[in-house]
């Protein structure tokens, strides 16, 4: 292989300048992993092989995927709950709030403001957010929902 050949598979494989590629291989004697190895301290992770490179970014997805994973199964694992007196009236997975918020935005915030009016109550359950803080604030919600009603009907 030429010294030429060997400067741009270096500066491919590296990600670097044909210069920068040029000026390690002279610096190492024409010694590619030597090279590789200097300009990957000189320049740090930018440097780095692609197949480094790419593997880096394969493990960022399955880290994401992970994370997906985990927040659909929290979400499987609690429930979402909207009651009226003592019937219940709608249990879901917080999984399927999520994605109707997501998808529907429009339709559900303004569905739920509408309940509170109605006489709904909501709370969630489960291990992760069977929780007094969360549901205590939805209960102060219902609360000023009932309050502004009731003013609504004196005037």
């Amino acid at each position: 292989m030429t010294q030429y050949e060997m400067t741009e598979k270096l500066s491919e494989k590296m990600n670097v300048t044909l210069e920068e590629a040029k000026a390690a291989l002279e610096a190492s004697e024409w010694n590619m992993l030597d090279a590789a190895l200097l300009l990957e301290q000189e320049h740090g992770p930018s440097a780095k092989p692609e197949a480094a490179q790419r593997g880096e970014r394969h493990k960022g997805l399955r880290n994401a995927g992970r994370a997906v994973r985990k927040l659909v199964a929290c979400g499987s694992r609690n429930r979402f709950t909207v009651r009226r007196g003592d019937a219940v009236v709608v249990e879901l997975p917080v999984t399927a709030l999520a994605l109707l918020l997501l998808f529907a935005f429009w339709v559900c915030v303004p569905l739920l403001v509408i309940g509170l009016f109605a006489g709904c109550r909501y709370s969630f359950s489960g291990q992760d957010l069977n929780r007094e803080s969360v549901n205590g604030a939805l209960d102060k919600v219902a609360d000023a929902a009932e309050r502004v009603k009731a003013t609504v009907a004196e005037a």
